[in-house]
């Protein structure tokens, strides 16, 4: 099937066989938006492919007797078109395929009809096949990202009182709780939650993090952590559950109605058949001329693949993100 070829005269589209090819040559079925003068338009509609073509033009300047043309072009390109996918053109008329020439190889246009004359210029004009070398495949650089060492942000199945966005953060407003569902598998053995509370609904509010499996919270008194005191000056104080027995939840972080806050946890083994264990990093606080931090572990060996993260009273409004540490 013969493939139109039209060219942008600067007023309209020309249906043509050109025979200096312009650039860009648009591939599309339907007329280009504000073109140039002297751009080439494919009409593609489904008979020509260009993703792994090129389109090029070769010109030969005949000697005198010629009825065969193969090899080297007057500018040192070699011929090569794709049978069926070229454009044969002498001293600018265009020729007719199978009447005035043959080509079947790729490689030779024969059986030219009459023959050429000294001087005659025969342009061939084909789309050939070509490959980029040195490239991936999409499937190949998904596999590179994903076997790369470092940390991933991973991207929640579902989230309960939250909305999971495109990229993995979890949003949500006015909670009481939120859960993250299916964050934890065997690809990973460490993780860092990272939780951006916007405000809550009430003062002075503790945050608190409880693991759970398949959408179930882990509600048993099987956590264990302790609250230091690491002060600029003088001897650093240990509170909390330390002495005191297991509770039903980690302690995360600290906030205040109106100011917002951040918590930064990471988790060691939450999913393998280990016992987890936490470590909640607090920053300063000028109150106490201390810095502050939280830690602790599971008192059971179980698998976790996702947890809950809630206040002590009230509501709260913020974003959670998790990242996997890829070995």
């Amino acid at each position: 099937m013969a493939v139109p070829i039209f060219v942008w005269n600067g007023t309209a589209w020309e249906a043509t066989g050109p025979t200096i090819p312009a650039s860009p040559i648009k591939y599309q079925a339907s007329a280009p938006t504000s073109p140039s003068t002297g751009d080439i338009w494919v009409d593609s509609d489904a008979d020509v492919t260009s993703g792994s073509q090129q389109f090029q033009r070769f010109r030969f300047v005949a000697s005198g007797g010629e009825t065969t043309i193969s090899g080297n072009d007057a500018n040192g390109a070699t011929l090569a078109y794709t049978a069926g996918a070229e454009l044969v053109v002498l001293n600018g008329s265009t020729l007719v395929r199978g009447q005035d020439y043959t080509a079947t190889n790729g490689t030779t246009i024969s059986g030219l009809s009459p023959a050429l004359v000294a001087n005659d210029v025969l342009e061939v004009f084909s789309f050939i096949a070509f490959s980029v070398a040195n490239t991936y495949t999409q499937s190949q650089v998904d596999g590179l990202i994903n076997a790369a060492p470092g940390m991933k942000l991973i991207v929640p199945t579902s989230a309960d009182n939250g909305t999971v966005g495109a990229t993995g953060a979890v949003t949500f407003s006015g909670a009481s709780s939120v859960s993250v569902n299916d964050v934890f598998s065997a690809t990973y053995d460490n993780y860092a939650i990272l939780l951006n509370i916007d405000d809550c609904s009430a003062a002075a509010v503790s945050t608190f993090l409880r693991l759970r499996i398949s959408g179930t919270d882990n509600s048993s008194n099987n956590y264990y952590w302790c609250l230091a005191f690491v002060p600029f000056s003088g001897t650093a104080t240990v509170t909390g559950v330390n002495g005191n027995g297991l509770t039903n939840k980690f302690n995360i972080g600290y906030t205040n109605s109106g100011s917002g806050g951040s918590s930064y946890v990471y988790l060691s083994n939450p999913f393998r058949n280990f016992k987890t264990r936490y470590f909640a990093p607090m920053g300063g606080n000028a109150a106490a001329d201390a810095t502050l931090t939280r830690s602790g572990e599971t008192s059971v060996t179980t698998s976790y693949t996702g947890f809950t993260i809630l206040p002590d009273s009230g509501t709260f409004t913020g974003t959670v993100r998790v990242y996997g540490y890829k070995n």
